[in-house]
């Protein structure tokens, strides 16, 4: 890798040179050679920046957790950086034979992956990634090594909804936001003015309905919300006279359909 590349893919990234060396378990001074010197960066660095790169473009978590960075426990980070590693190639692996062959039912609260009698299990991570953990089958014995192709499947499919998950959340905790900030600029019918007693309701009522769309968030964060819930708030915004803006609305639809 070339000093360019490495730049490249620290900005693609969005970490800085100081926080790469420690999430690499190099020092600080060691990836400024590296930047400053043209000096080629060595393999398994190369791997750990790739296996980010793949996680980051496709919305996936590959930092370690805040408390594994702010503390620098060595160990951790670097767990997460070989799990990181082996994750990026699983995905790559899955894509390079068209996709997940079956469409898996991913369940957060149960933490499974389910397909007919097949059933993956897994955990959640400090970093709001994920680790598997079991696997078994209701027709006959389990052998990972003939069934892993499914495994790794079930590991895509997890992976994808995890993503939705963040994305609907993010969404939807945007829409409610805009919705509390601005729940003054309502529209009223007709000629009439509001009197003040009136305008205060109908800001509290609108008000509740930004409370309501972050519970949609909270559930939608565990993979247990519908956009149909959200048209549901959302026509009663409007029938409230609140217009949320065309942009976040199409945010939560490309995240959440």
């Amino acid at each position: 890798m070339t000093r360019d590349e490495l730049n490249e893919h620290l900005a693609c990234l969005k970490v800085t040179p100081p926080e790469a060396a420690q999430l690499l378990g190099i020092s600080a001074r060691t990836i400024r050679r590296y930047l400053e010197e043209a000096e080629d960066v060595p393999g398994p660095i190369e791997a750990a920046l790739r296996a980010w790169r793949t996680l980051e473009e496709r919305h996936l978590p590959w930092k370690p957790d805040t408390v594994s960075i702010a503390t620098d426990d060595r160990d951790q980070i670097e767990r997460h950086r070989r799990h990181a590693e082996e994750f990026a190639s699983l995905l790559k692996r899955v894509e390079a034979r068209g996709g997940p062959k079956n469409p898996w039912t991913v369940d957060f609260s149960k933490c499974t992956a389910t397909f007919g009698p097949l059933e993956v299990g897994f955990y959640k991570l400090q970093n709001d990634g994920f680790s598997l953990s079991t696997y078994r089958r209701r027709d006959k014995a389990p052998d990972v090594t003939r069934d892993m192709p499914d495994i790794e499947d079930a590991a895509y499919c997890i992976a994808a909804a995890s993503t939705k998950a963040r994305a609907s959340a993010a969404a939807l905790k945007a829409v409610a936001s805009y919705v509390r900030e601005n729940s003054s600029a309502f529209a009223v019918n007709g000629a009439k003015r509001l009197d003040a007693p009136e305008k205060l309701r109908r800001r509290k009522s609108i008000e509740s309905r930004a409370d309501k769309i972050d519970e949609l968030a909270a559930a939608a964060s565990h993979g247990r919300a519908k956009y149909e819930e959200f048209e549901d708030l959302l026509r009663e915004l409007h029938a409230a006279g609140f217009y949320p803006t065309m942009p976040l609305i199409s945010a939560v639809a490309h995240a959440m359909v």
